[in-house]
């Protein structure tokens, strides 16, 4: 019998979702004025459709879509940028695809679609497609293209939907493994027909969450949705895992762990149903367990765009709340938000003095490295009018890599191997004689420097302005060709080096910036 709990979230009974959580969050306080914070991110489900009517009540049961009577267009991408634009993220989208398949490939993978083998997808298929799907690559650096599913469901020979695409919900069981593959398949057919392929340089999404928790858990098995995501070259993965205790995944609310390479971390719902215009999280912040949060993309729309500048301002502020909080900070992106859970669960930070903090990192899991998820750890300092880092180093090597915003200073530290660490730090009234601003969505992974030059491993997505401040420096450079320099630029008053950089891959590119001095 399909479980009671994936019902009642799935129709998101509010008084339910509201109890998840129960007590504040207690906050990690490493001096009077320094805090380990716990990352905080939005993502948000079935981006992706064109309709937005639900088809779950007729027969065949058809996609659940938006649950919202309205035809998805351009402007409801913007809308979600928009705001991501304003609050400094790359939020998390997660894309459903059956509805931009231009070529009914889908009709060759029964399995996808409540049509099966008849499936006919003209009625969706226009220039506005391609215009809505360019925009959104186009907009990388505040929008993530993540993997949501090909058609959110599973229909089976005898055409009967069952929940959910990625794990048999109602029998408890896995979908065989050559239906599983399938759906990847039909899920890169329907990317290559906008270019996104890797021989037009564009890498398949490296974020997944599948449709209505059907995650098939399974981390010391021979097979598991773990071991397919990671194989098809996805990194980082969120669900609810309280759906799936027969599969004995992590029991904490704001657990995780890897199921064969693949980064998998917990999330909730707190009360903003999956079908409501307008509806932002019901808990108080600092009550919410996890990390993630979940929304839906009908969650960030108003009824009419004249109505939506209302809206998009509610959720800014809510941003805004968090980024107030001294023990909560808005990750960046997936990467830095899976890193900063990493840190939180196997490193030890202690003060030592004025000046001086002690990192013991020794515990980080080796996945973390096989696997590249260890990334940036975030501290948050607490700044008095005037005051900016102004100089950070890591075991000697320079780690100014830093964001003033709303009173408190960001350090942004460099990838960490499992060993100890000495970070030493200054506050002062001047910004660093040499550091990043790191004001983008991008994450800054490592630094170096001498008389001669300087280096910056970077993750950047779409197209940045990346702000440095050094000497002027007679050559900029990069190491891909996928990563670009656009342009460069330098204030002599300021001693601020601007380099527009550029990820030619929609899903980010890592390489390294060399700033010459002689």
């Amino acid at each position: 019998m399909f479980r009671k709990l994936i019902l009642d979230i799935f129709e998101q009974k509010e008084s339910q979702v509201l109890k998840l959580s129960e007590r504040k969050m207690p906050a990690e306080l490493i001096s009077n004025r320094i805090y380990f914070p716990r990352p905080f991110a939005f993502v948000i489900d079935d981006m992706g459709w064109i309709q937005g009517s639900s088809m779950g009540e007729k027969v065949p049961r058809g996609p659940y879509r938006g649950g919202v009577k309205r035809v998805f267009g351009r402007d409801d991408y913007r809308h979600v940028v928009e705001i991501a634009q304003k609050v400094g993220v790359r939020v998390q989208g997660l894309f459903v695809l059956s509805e931009l398949d231009r070529n009914n490939i889908l009709a060759g993978y029964p399995s996808t679609t409540f049509q099966r083998g008849r499936w006919d997808n003209s009625v969706n298929i226009n220039e506005e497609q391609l215009e809505m799907v360019n925009y959104v690559v186009g907009q990388s650096a505040f929008l993530e293209f993540g993997f949501h599913g090909t058609g959110h469901e599973h229909w089976p020979e005898d055409g009967v939907q069952k929940r959910a695409e990625w794990y048999n919900l109602e029998d408890d069981h896995p979908w065989p493994e050559e239906v599983m593959r399938a759906h990847v398949e039909a899920a890169r057919s329907i990317l290559e027909q906008y270019g996104l392929t890797p021989s037009a340089g564009h890498s398949f999404p490296e974020t997944f969450v599948p449709g209505a928790y059907s995650f098939y858990w399974n981390p010391r098995g021979e097979f598991s949705l773990g071991k397919l995501m990671r194989e098809t070259g996805v990194k980082y993965a969120n669900t609810n895992f309280t759906v799936i205790p027969e599969l004995d995944p992590p029991a904490e609310l704001n657990g995780g762990g890897f199921d064969h390479g693949l980064h998998v971390l917990g999330r909730l719902n707190y009360g903003n149903l999956w079908h409501e215009l307008r509806s932002l999280p019901k808990v108080p912040i600092d009550m919410q367990p996890t990390d993630i949060v979940e929304t839906h993309w009908i969650n960030w729309l108003a009824s009419d765009d004249f109505l939506q500048p209302e809206v998009s301002a509610l959720w800014v502020d809510y941003y805004r709340q968090v980024a107030r909080l001294p023990e909560r900070y808005p990750a960046k992106n997936t990467a830095q938000l899976h890193a900063q859970w990493l840190y939180k669960k196997y490193a030890v930070i202690s003060m030592i003095s004025e000046g001086e903090i002690a990192i013991d990192n020794t515990r980080m899991p080796s996945e973390a490295y096989e696997n590249g998820i260890a990334g940036n750890l975030l501290l948050k300092f607490k700044l008095r009018e005037g005051e900016h880092i102004s100089n950070a180093t890591v075991n000697d090597e320079p780690a100014t890599v830093f964001l003033e915003q709303d009173g408190y200073g960001y350090l942004y530290l460099p990838v960490l191997q499992p060993k100890k660490y000495s970070l030493r730090y200054e506050i002062g009234g001047h910004y660093p004689p040499f550091g990043v601003a790191a004001g983008g969505t991008y994450n800054v992974l490592g630094l170096t420097k001498n008389e001669e030059r300087a280096t910056i491993l970077i993750n950047m997505y779409g197209r940045q302005d990346v702000n440095i401040y050094c000497e002027r420096p007679f050559e900029v450079s990069s190491d891909r060709k996928d990563l670009l320099v656009v342009q460069v630029s330098y204030d002599e008053p300021a001693r601020k080096l601007t380099v527009m950089l550029e990820s030619t891959d929609y899903q980010g590119v890592t390489g390294t910036i060399t700033l010459l001095w002689t």
